[in-house]
């Protein structure tokens, strides 16, 4: 989780705009910024998402600070449904039914209007993950995903971190009847997804597999391609002598893999 400096608001320009008409063409104005949390505290590290089924369903999700307003969890949330134009707030995830949501969130819309979200908890050392399907008003709990039995390989010899000893970095991506979340779990990169045939309707999650050639890496990401396929990226560790020093670092730069998993929908 990054830190942004203090007394930074949360903002998002307004989707909609009036049309301005020009000899040759018409073109739009530039939206202007709205400052969408209206607090005086921090926000930070924010997730948004456009709903496809109907474009001015517009929301976003972000950490807060929770020491300076007095809460021990949640993160912040607004929903539109013209545009941007305005905005209904409030904070989620406040030991609601959400749990103690501690921060990094990540959204993504899919075609039929469902919208899935994850994040990580303040205490539980595992990875949830919420579906609305009202656009964002309300969201409730379609997974949770733990830590694989034990005998699963989780590491690379030499790696001092074992799988889900911690968790972070979520992202989630919905499309095609799938939905996938990847994150960081405690060495290596873990990645799991369920099928979605419908509003509502999420199967089960499977039970999720190591990325291979991931340890020590992190910022996974994931994409689905139209006949299922998973993409996903990270920052993948690469190993380099210090001139002068003993032993050898960690560097990490971008890696694609293109991934066929056991699982299919």
């Amino acid at each position: 989780m990054r830190k942004l400096p203090r007394g930074l608001l949360l903002i998002a320009a307004a989707l909609a705009a009036l049309p301005v008409a020009t000899a040759s063409a018409t073109v739009r104005a530039t939206p202007t910024n709205v400052d969408v949390s209206q607090r005086h505290f921090n926000e930070s590290e924010e997730a948004i998402a456009v709903n496809p089924t109907n474009p001015k369903n517009i929301v976003l999700v972000t950490n807060v600070g929770h020491r300076e307003a007095g809460l021990t969890a949640g993160m912040f949330e607004g929903v539109s449904f013209d545009g941007g134009k305005t905005w209904s707030t409030k904070l989620i995830g406040d030991n609601d039914n959400l749990g103690d949501a501690c921060c990094d969130p990540s959204l993504s819309f899919d075609r039929y209007g469902n919208l899935f979200m994850t994040y990580l908890f303040e205490v539980e050392n595992t990875v949830p993950i919420a579906l609305s399907t009202d656009g964002g008003l309300t969201f409730h709990l379609v997974g949770n995903i733990v830590a694989p039995p034990s005998g699963t390989p989780t590491k690379s010899s030499g790696d001092n971190r074992g799988l889900f000893r911690f968790v972070d970095q979520p992202t989630i991506t919905a499309a095609h009847g799938e939905v996938w979340v990847i994150f960081n779990a405690g060495g290596p990169l873990f990645a799991t997804g369920a099928p979605v045939s419908g509003i509502g309707q999420v199967g089960p999650f499977f039970a999720g597999e190591v990325v291979p050639n991931t340890n020590n890496c992190t910022y996974g990401d994931i994409a689905i391609g139209p006949a299922g396929q998973i993409m996903q990226v990270w920052r993948q560790a690469v190993r380099q002598r210090r001139p002068g020093r003993d032993g050898p670092r960690q560097l990490c730069g971008p890696d694609l893999r293109d991934r066929h998993p056991r699982w299919r929908v």
